[in-house]
């Protein structure tokens, strides 16, 4: 079973939910600080799941997700940064308009 996790980043604190490959919500969304206490917190939710198992996305916002990213890869997380280009037309391609994703997070779980 593979674990995505959905970052959205911003400048001083992030917000980050996770989903099973199954559609099980697996984390429900939480804020966590862009320093190493907010980081620390995001790795102790993913204790308890097999970190091979585990896909983390976030979108590339300028400089604000990069320390988090340098951190999760030196714990030997997979991370994956995606377009935010990407993500625009997702939000712009739903087809169906019955229900909108509000948040980036919850967006970059349907991508992964």
């Amino acid at each position: 079973m593979k674990i995505f996790v959905g970052i959205d980043i911003a400048k001083l604190n992030h917000f980050a939910a996770a989903i099973s490959s199954d559609g099980e919500i697996l984390i429900e969304p939480f804020k966590f600080t862009n320093d190493a206490d907010g980081f620390q917190l995001l790795v102790s939710k993913l204790e308890s799941f097999d970190k091979n198992s585990i896909i983390i996305g976030l979108e590339s916002t300028a400089h604000y997700g990069d320390n988090l990213v340098r951190y999760l890869v030196a714990e030997f997380y997979q991370v994956c940064v995606l377009n935010p280009i990407k993500t625009c037309q997702m939000r712009k391609n739903n087809v169906r308009k019955t229900r909108q994703i509000r948040s980036t997070h919850l967006l970059l779980l349907k991508l992964l």
